[in-house]
C-alpha cells in the first residue's frame, strides 16, 4: 500500500511512501555521495574548459613590437583578461619611452602575478618580451594590457 502525505509545514510538495519497502540509510548515503561526485566532476570539466579557452584567447592575441615615436607623453590605461586571470594597469610614457607600468588591479592565483615581466617590458620598450616561467597566463595578460594601453594612446 502506498500512502500520500501532505507535509505539516503547509508546503506544496507531496510525499509518497511505501512502508513495505524502506530504502536503507546506507544506500541513501551512497546515492547522495554519487550525486556529489558527479556534480564535482561536471564542475571540474566546466572549469577546465573555461581555463583552456582563456589560454587559447591569450595565445591568439598578437603581441608585437610597437613604435613609440607617435605616442605622446601621458599615462594610459590598459586592461586584459578572462575568467581567472585579468589585469588593469597604467603605462606612463615620457619622451616616447615607456617610463613605468603600474598594476592597478590584478586577479589570478597567489604567486602567479608575473610582476617580473614589467621590468622586461620597460627594458625592451615593447610589450613583446619573454613570459615569466610558471606564470605564462599572467605574463601574457600583462603584455596584452600594456599593448592595449599603448594602442589607446594612438586614438
Amino acid at each position: 500500500m502506498i500512502t500520500l502525505e501532505l507535509p505539516r509545514f503547509g508546503g506544496a510538495f507531496l510525499i509518497l511512501r511505501n512502508p513495505k519497502k524502506e530504502v536503507p540509510m546506507k544506500k541513501k548515503v551512497f546515492i547522495a555521495l554519487g550525486c556529489l561526485v558527479l556534480l564535482a566532476g561536471a564542475a571540474g570539466l566546466w572549469f577546465k574548459a573555461r581555463l583552456d579557452s582563456m589560454y587559447e584567447t591569450f595565445e591568439a592575441e598578437e603581441i608585437s613590437h610597437m613604435d613609440l615615436s607617435g605616442i605622446e607623453d601621458g599615462t594610459y590605461t590598459g586592461e586584459a583578461g578572462d575568467f581567472v586571470v585579468s589585469v588593469k594597469l597604467e603605462v606612463t610614457v615620457l619622451d616616447h619611452r615607456i617610463e613605468s607600468i603600474e598594476i592597478l588591479e590584478q586577479k589570478g592565483g597567489e604567486g602567479y602575478e608575473a610582476h617580473g615581466v614589467l621590468p622586461r617590458i620597460i627594458e625592451a620598450q615593447s610589450p613583446e618580451v619573454d613570459v615569466v616561467s610558471g606564470a605564462t597566463g599572467s605574463s601574457r595578460c600583462i603584455m596584452i594590457a600594456v599593448r592595449n594601453a599603448l594602442l589607446s594612446a594612438d586614438q
